[in-house]
């Protein structure tokens, strides 16, 4: 019997497919701490079990080396006055950040998904008590809930497993 791995809850949430009553993702720029533009929120991987939001997709319009990227959730907050994603990750310290490959990213083993996590955080945040590898996602403050994120605002059918964008989008 396979055993079922945690990558493999995983789902990804296009932005299109958010309720966007509460907030309209779809038009919010991801800024890092100094301000500048990161890039475009794209959609969010949630955990299929729990529900929970785990990162949100990033699209960087080119400038990082996988196109897109993962930014823990528990690192953004909304500015609704300003139309923006603010997110506590300098840009230097997401070029540090391990690459997003949608072709492997859900086929990882636990031990992988955790090298992967481990990585994230030595690049963001590298004084954080949560490199520890027996913390878990749901001990680390990179996954955190935020206030404005709300389950109920996609439904379960809409998410869809993580994998390469379609061409022309």
């Amino acid at each position: 019997m396979d055993q079922t791995t945690y990558a493999s809850r995983l789902r990804y949430l296009d932005v299109k497919d958010i309720d966007n009553s509460v907030v309209d993702f779809n038009r919010l720029n991801v800024r890092g701490t100094d301000g500048s533009k990161l890039g475009d929120v794209d959609g969010f991987v949630i955990d299929s079990g729990s529900g929970r939001v785990l990162y949100t997709v990033v699209d960087s319009g080119g400038w990082f080396r996988s196109h897109r990227f993962l930014l823990p959730i528990g690192h953004a907050t909304v500015d609704r006055e300003a139309g923006a994603l603010d997110v506590d990750v300098s840009r230097d310290a997401l070029k540090s950040y391990p690459e997003f490959d949608e072709t492997r990213f859900t086929g990882f083993s636990d031990e992988d998904f955790r090298a992967y996590d481990t990585s994230m955080a030595a690049a963001c945040c590298p004084d954080d008590q949560a490199l520890d590898a027996a913390v878990g996602p749901d001990g680390r403050r990179h996954y955190n809930q935020p206030a404005w994120w709300t389950s109920n605002a996609y439904l379960p059918e809409r998410l869809r497993p993580v994998e390469p964008r379609p061409l022309g989008r």
